[in-house]
């Protein structure tokens, strides 16, 4: 069971949108290719945009304490 509040990735999607930055966008780190696809949507495929919004809002957050 999974601990609350922790969001779940199935195994067949884990490092998709990472390995999708890596070949799109080469020389920018993750965090920073889903800022820039999710600054111009329209440019992107509805599905890396997905992928984008979800990185830059669970993997690209940092909490200040």
């Amino acid at each position: 069971m999974a601990k609350k509040g922790f969001i779940d990735i199935k195994e067949s999607n884990e490092g998709k949108f990472t390995a999708w930055a890596k070949k799109n966008m080469p020389g920018k780190s993750v965090c920073a290719a889903a800022s820039t696809v999710m600054k111009q949507k329209k440019k992107y495929k509805p599905s890396v945009v997905k992928m984008a919004n979800f990185a830059k809002n669970f993997g690209c957050s940092t909490k200040k304490k």
